[in-house]
Parts: C-alpha cells; structure tokens; sequence
C-alpha cells in the first residue's frame, strides 16, 4: 500500500496530488476501444451563455450538448438524418436538416417547438433569424423533389408559429453536383448564393429581385464583414470574392485554398482578422480589408466543414471524428492545446501538453501498463481510469487558468489510499 497524507496534514496535499498523479499516469497508456465509431463534424455552435458547445455530426441524426462547465452530455434525435447546421437564438436551438426541415427545440428541455417544412422543400443546409428575431429564412434545394423547379429556395417563416410567409426564388440552375447555398439578410435587402455561381440580391420586404451576380464556378459559402461593409463569398476550388455592399459588385477575387473552402467567419472580438477552412485540411487566418494572410494551420488531412470560437480558443470540426482546439491568443503563433473525441453517447477531451483528460464515460478506454502492453480489467482498470479522469482539464481548457482558485480545488479528488496490487 502506498502512504497519502490526510488531508489535515498539510497545504500542499494538491501539489503533492497532482505530481503523484502525473507519475503514476507515466506508467499507464490510455486509449478509446477501437469499437468506438468515429463521428464526423458537420456543424457547431458555442453557446457563450450556457458555456455550451452544439455539435452536429455527418453520420447521425443527433445534436449533442457539452457543458463545458459541468462535463454534462446531452443529445437529441429529433432530425431524421443529417443535421447540416446548428444556430442557438434566445431560449431555443434551430437547425436546418438534410431531411427538408427545420426544426426548433427549447434549450434546456430539448423538446421541439417547430417543425418547418413543405411538400417540395428538399435537403436544407442553412437557417438564419432575421436580425429583429421575428423570423427564420431557411435555404433548401427543391429541385430534388420537383425536378420542375430548377432553381434553389429561400423561404421566410413566422418565428412564432412557424408559417410560411414568403419564397425568395434564386436564380441559375441548381447544379447537382455540388449542394451549398447561403442566405444573408442585410438591411431591407436578402442576399443569396448557391451552387448555380449566382449571388442574388432581393428586396427583403417585396421579394423583388433587384441584381444579379455570377461567376463561372459553383459558391460554397460567404460571411458579412460589416466593419467593411464587405461580403465574401467562396467557391468549391478554394477561391474567395468580395463583394462591395455599396457598389452591389465583385470587385477582387483571391485563390487562397487548395480545394472546397466550406466556413467563413469574422473573429467575435477582432472585427477585422478572418478565418477561413477548407477541404484542404487548413484553417488560414487573414487581416482585412485587403485580405492579408497571417497564418495557416494544418488540422489534419481530412475535410474541414466548419468551426466557431470559445474566447480565445479557435474551435475546429473534422471529417476524421476529432473537434480540435486551438490557442488564438496570439495569431502568428496558434497552438493546439486539446482535442475533442465525440461518439454517440460519450466524448472525451485530451490535454497536448498533459497526461490529463476528461470523459463523461470510462468505459470507452482501454488501459494497459506501458512496459508490457498488458490490458487491465476489472476493479483495477475502473479505479485507474476513474483517477486520472479529471474536471480540472476542463476547467483549465475553457476556465480559471489559476491553479491555486477555489474553483480548480474543488474539481481535485483527494486519494486516500492506493489498492495493494499496484504497489
């Protein structure tokens, strides 16, 4: 048996506790079963009120829920198939699905208030609110259940009782090779792209078309620069356009990706540093409004759909199954400090620079000692997996950074004795 000190017995018991956990976990290797499936992110959404992040997925129907204060997992199925992307407004979360609807679900009790749909509204990857919050405009292609209907579909809905009021009808043909699409309301006006190469602009009240746009390749997505009074919209082979809100035209373009570029967002504190992802593995950070490049991260090599931000944290979704963290604090120099492992009823977050990680649920993981790559069962192999996981890396990752806080105390379990076998 090993001696711990009581607790009475000194302060420095914490330091004490986290140097023997350190030491101990050196002889032990963690890793999730390979059982575990993998999930693709499709969509995220941090919630800066709850201290929740909202995940989408692109194998599963399921929207989960981390508190990234409590560790807490909540999910819901409500979707029939793949929830393409996620916004959470006032007290409920709203998501627009591959199954032609939207939906929207209460926050806390994640029962579902709306369900919007329509007998022609095909496969829907995006919904916005309307900047006063009294409705939702929701993208969807048609075309796939009217081949008549060659175009894609912009429709606006009562936010409170989910009637259709209007179609904002974009033009070009719907390409099926390529599915994306985007609509941005901006003062009286809506503005459209799509997989036809159009970015369309209509009187937001009439539905009037006032201009058209268009470039020889397919739009995959675009973001409002208002310190700008910018657009920028990307396109599937890794250039970006920007387009001048008062002169209503494209004025530059700029190849700054190697393939698909899927998210673009403006930084929440820093109005004039970009972020743009892409198919091609890569987060590149730029300063604008002339688009100078700062730095490019390679998160791995698989596509990047989308990603969102946690303070200073950059947080990046992948097709490989990993939400990855990133240090933002100083751009030039980003670094990862966490990655994410999402299943369908458990995670599991790991530390770069610590032997420390948290999960909801233990028995994902397998332990074996490192000397001799023995798999440990049973009691052992539960007490070892329970010690080493710990609140305190989520409290360090998304929290107080200070190790002597009360709230870091409280999150470090006391070990009062050690079992006799591991001696």
């Amino acid at each position: 048996m090993l001696p711990v000190p009581s607790p009475d017995q000194n302060r420095a018991l914490v330091s004490y506790q986290n140097d023997f956990l350190l030491s101990l976990m050196e002889d032990y290797q963690v890793q999730i079963k390979n059982n575990i499936p993998l999930l693709g992110t499709r969509s995220l959404w941090y919630d800066e009120n709850e201290h929740t992040l909202l995940i989408s997925n692109i194998s599963t129907r399921r929207v989960h829920l981390i508190n990234l204060t409590t560790g807490a997992l909540r999910w819901y199925d409500h979707h029939e198939t793949t929830v393409r992307h996620i916004v959470r407004y006032q007290n409920e979360i709203i998501t627009s699905s591959w199954d032609g609807t939207v939906r929207v679900v209460n926050f806390h009790t994640l029962t579902e208030r709306l369900m919007l749909t329509h007998r022609y509204m095909g496969r829907s990857p995006f919904v916005i609110p309307s900047p006063d919050g009294c409705h939702l405009y929701s993208f969807s292609y048609d075309v796939e259940k009217d081949p008549l209907i060659q175009t894609n579909i912009v429709r606006k809905w009562s936010f409170m009782d989910g009637k259709m009021l209007q179609v904002f009808a974009a033009t070009g043909f719907h390409k099926s090779g390529t599915r994306s699409g985007i609509c941005i309301p901006i003062g009286d006006r809506m503005y459209i792209i799509s997989n036809s190469g159009y970015l369309n602009v209509f009187h937001l009240h009439s539905g009037r078309l006032l201009k058209e746009n268009s470039i020889t390749g397919d739009f995959r997505t675009m973001c409002l620069i208002p310190a700008f009074n910018l657009i920028i919209a990307s396109d599937t082979v890794g250039s970006v356009y920007l387009y001048n809100l008062f002169t209503d035209r494209f004025f530059s373009y700029y190849r700054i990706h190697q393939d698909d570029i899927t998210c673009i967002k403006v930084h929440p504190a820093k109005p004039d540093i970009l972020f743009t992802c892409s198919y091609d593995g890569y987060v590149k950070i730029w300063k604008m409004p002339d688009l100078h490049f700062i730095k490019a991260i390679q998160i791995d090599r698989h596509e990047l759909w989308t990603f969102t931000f946690i303070k200073d944290l950059l947080v990046v979704g992948s097709t490989s199954g990993y939400i990855y963290f990133y240090d933002i604090s100083n751009l030039s120099t980003a670094y990862l400090k966490a990655k994410l492992f999402l299943s369908v009823n458990a995670y599991s977050l790991f530390l770069t620079d610590s032997k420390k990680y948290y999960t909801n649920d233990t028995s994902i993981f397998t332990i074996s000692r490192k000397q001799d790559n023995e798999i440990i069962n049973g009691k052992q192999a539960a007490y070892l997996l329970n010690l080493f996981n710990s609140k305190s890396v989520l409290s360090g990752l998304f929290g107080e950074e200070n190790e002597s806080s009360e709230s870091r105390k409280n999150h470090i379990e006391v070990i009062r004795q050690i079992p006799g076998i591991m001696s």
